[in-house]
């Protein structure tokens, strides 16, 4: 079975898209499903998985390769302010939880996606011990949850990557889970040799859009960009998939610009987790 290391390193994937947005147009009551707090839609995880499923099979259906968590701010310190610091693994594993059960309901054909559990550095104003257990609490969320491997979005330069590295790491022993863990980063953004050297690889992640000209293949060409986001609605991953394809030598998925540059890449080892068989579902958006 293809591993998420395996497909990052050879292909330029696809993610979903904007999964609040698409839960912001549910009917939620405050009280009921955000415990009280206003705009924590993260909550959702655990009061209405079945809306956060739906919108993840949505994405998956339009054709991305890979679901994010919906965990931007699920970190214990994000998450304190509302006195929910102590649901932070909870609501970690939850998200995992359903996002792998969004991938699993949704017929692959042959085609195997992956779930990615994002932790952000939010610019907390703590203690780097306080950040750095932090984020192993919700590494650790993630990992248990089912995530296939851990994206660590750390702006570089901010002297932070190496605290979220340590923490997510100490997550993984304790778990003692294989799980890669991610440096993310947009392009550009430059990590120094001694963090990468702590991080299994890194995800170099452009924003997504339905935008015409020729930004998409810039990402793919010359900024090194190995995942692509799959903007605001299902529709909008469908027509990236789409250009994705025509940007692709075979029409699956671009080779990414660092495997191509060092020629580590063959035929046999970077079928994309899109290729293969296409679900029906997916073929009559093409």
């Amino acid at each position: 079975m293809r591993r998420l290391e395996e497909a990052l390193a050879q292909r330029v994937l696809l993610s979903d898209g904007a999964v609040s947005r698409q839960l912001r147009k549910q009917p939620i009551d405050p009280e009921r499903d955000l415990w009280g707090h206003e705009g924590r839609l993260e909550l959702l995880c655990l009061t209405r998985p079945v809306w956060v499923k739906a919108v993840h099979e949505a994405f998956l259906r339009a054709g991305a390769d890979v679901v994010r968590s919906h965990t931007l701010d699920a970190s214990p310190l994000s998450l304190e302010d509302a006195g929910l610091a102590d649901q932070a693994f909870y609501l970690n594993f939850a998200a995992a939880q359903v996002a792998c059960e969004a991938v699993d309901s949704v017929p692959g054909r042959g085609r195997r996606r992956f779930v990615l559990g994002l932790v952000r550095d939010q610019g907390w104003d703590a203690p780097a011990g306080e950040i750095e257990a932090a984020v192993a609490t919700q590494a650790e969320g993630l990992i248990a949850g089912g995530a296939d491997g851990i994206a660590l979005d750390v702006t570089p330069g901010t002297g932070r990557a190496c605290l979220f590295l340590r923490g997510a790491e100490k997550a993984r022993r304790q778990l003692g889970a294989m799980a890669p863990l991610y440096l993310q980063s947009t392009p550009g953004a430059a990590y120094s040799s001694h963090t990468l050297e702590q991080a299994d690889g890194t995800i170099i992640y452009r924003t997504g859009s339905r935008a015409r000209g020729d930004w998409l293949a810039r990402a793919v060409q010359s900024e090194g960009a190995n995942l692509i986001g799959g903007g605001d609605t299902p529709e909008d991953t469908a027509a990236l998939d789409r250009r994705l394809r025509l940007l692709a030598d075979d029409g699956l998925r671009p080779i990414n610009a660092a495997a191509r540059a060092a020629g580590a890449y063959s035929d046999e080892s970077v079928v994309p987790s899109s290729a293969l068989r296409l679900d029906p579902i997916i073929t009559e958006l093409h």
